[in-house]
């Protein structure tokens, strides 16, 4: 839904109590499922962050705010100067705003001068941004993680993606198909990694915890001025996982400079510094609360996260682009291209990189 019409924009903002005078709204970010836009204030600051949950995929979109909720909750209490970003509650106490024609809509207050950044340029970047989502899952550690809610069933789950990745070469079209079967069958040989993924699942010195699911770099805002990360954001995926995921996620999306969808292999480049400043800013946190278990699994984290995400633009290629949307022709399939180059690049760089872990936890 576009907000061009001015009278959607002012009952959503109505809503929420906000009342429009002389705001500009436009895009925000570019996150491939939830629209946000910016609500700039051009005479003062009373800016706002307008985000339209997909419902699509979020089928049950209060289950996000009651876990934001739960959260806020244990950080007001345990960590006061803690900076979450929790959402404003509508004019009639509602987490979220939510209408049959219009949708679900929440808001969140703007954090002025800070920027959001979709590549990593610098191993400070990446050290203060891992910091940052590990002292999230620290600070939620000991919360009881059964009162939080799913809000998209099995979204870490490779074993489940893998079972309809199989489903979705039977079932695709041979326009679909064919230009995609090398890549297939670089994802088939690696299939070991999907037991690899069960067995961690299925570890009871894996802990389940409360984590963000969704760790790119342009989830955290960093101050314009010092380039410090100053809070996470994206709190939709908020709810029981494993902490590996969100590192194995950083992993992936954090050491090499290419775009998700660049699917040239020459830019899928591993950048070991960058790796290791985000181990680093990671461990700085969550040293304390990982097991022995957890702790050896550090490297096989970022191939379980490449193989997974791999995995979920091949299966949206092959079922024409339900999922992800596309932009243009075989979007999806580069998605899932750029993820096999950058799996084979990390693989290969196994020993050099586990030397680094070792080096950081001694």
């Amino acid at each position: 839904m576009s907000l061009d019409q001015g009278s959607i924009l002012r009952t959503l903002c109505e809503s929420f109590g906000i009342t429009l005078n002389g705001h500009d709204c436009m895009p925000f970010g570019n996150g491939l499922i939830n629209r946000t836009y910016l609500l700039k204030d051009r005479h003062g600051d009373d800016d706002w962050i307008l985000q339209q949950v997909n419902t699509n995929i979020f089928k049950w979109p209060e289950l996000i705010a009651y876990n934001n909720y739960l959260a806020a909750e244990h950080l007001r209490m345990h960590y006061p100067g803690y900076r979450f970003m929790e959402g404003r509650r509508t004019a009639e106490g509602k987490d979220l705003f939510q209408d049959r024609a219009l949708g679900a809509w929440r808001m969140f207050p703007y954090i002025r001068n800070t920027v959001s950044h979709d590549t990593v340029m610098s191993e400070h970047q990446a050290y203060s941004a891992a910091q940052q989502f590990g002292r999230l899952t620290r600070y939620l550690d000991g919360v009881y993680t059964g009162a939080f809610k799913v809000t998209i069933p099995d979204f870490h789950h490779l074993p489940k993606r893998w079972a309809r990745f199989q489903e979705a070469i039977r079932n695709a079209a041979p326009q679909r198909l064919d230009p995609a079967l090398e890549t297939i069958a670089f994802y088939t040989g690696n299939e070991e990694l999907v037991g690899a993924f069960d067995a961690l699942l299925n570890d009871p010195e894996v802990s389940t915890r409360i984590t963000h699911n969704d760790t790119k770099l342009n989830n955290v805002l960093f101050d314009r001025d010092t380039n410090e990360a100053v809070c996470v954001v994206d709190l939709d995926t908020l709810m029981p996982g494993k902490a590996l995921f969100d590192l194995g996620d950083m992993i992936r999306t954090f050491i090499s400079p290419a775009a998700e969808d660049d699917p040239d292999p020459a830019h899928c480049i591993v950048r070991p510094g960058i790796f290791e400043a985000l181990v680093d800013g990671w461990f700085s946190e969550m040293a304390p609360l990982l097991t022995a278990a957890e702790k050896e699994r550090v490297f096989l984290s970022g191939q379980l996260l490449m193989m997974e995400q791999g995995v979920r633009f091949l299966t949206d290629h092959l079922q024409n682009d339900v999922y992800y949307g596309a932009d243009r022709p075989d979007h999806n399939l580069d998605r899932a291209r750029n993820q096999m180059h950058l799996l084979a690049a990390y693989t290969a760089r196994k020993e050099e990189l586990e030397a680094r872990i070792a080096g950081l936890t001694g």
